[in-house]
């Protein structure tokens, strides 16, 4: 092997990386312009295709995003009212057991 790279030697392997970019959003609006276009007449599948292609996309933008908003929503609300209870219970026990702990201390 030595000998051979002697009379001739090795040149670098060259390397050609072409970067490319995914963009899901296109993606899905090349394919929803293609299945318009095609939906010009009354065919069953692709009603059946177009009304598939609308719930997928429906759930996976609406469907997490809103489920994650009332979850927080609502545990907010109980965190409020908790807060709330626990407040008036202090006031009605300052207000009630207060008095009665300062005749002890006088």
């Amino acid at each position: 092997m030595g000998l051979f790279s002697f009379f001739k030697p090795t040149k670098p392997v060259g390397f050609e990386y072409k970067p490319r970019f995914y963009d899901e959003k296109k993606e899905e609006k090349m394919e929803r312009r293609k299945a318009a276009e095609g939906l010009a007449g009354d065919d069953p599948e692709a009603m059946k295709a177009r009304i598939q292609r609308n719930l997928k996309r429906q759930s996976t933008n609406l469907g997490a995003k809103n489920f994650r908003q009332q979850q927080v929503s609502k545990s907010n609300m109980r965190l409020l009212l908790v807060i709330a209870a626990l407040l008036a219970v202090l006031f009605l026990a300052i207000e009630v057991y207060l008095p009665r702990f300062a005749h002890l201390f006088e």
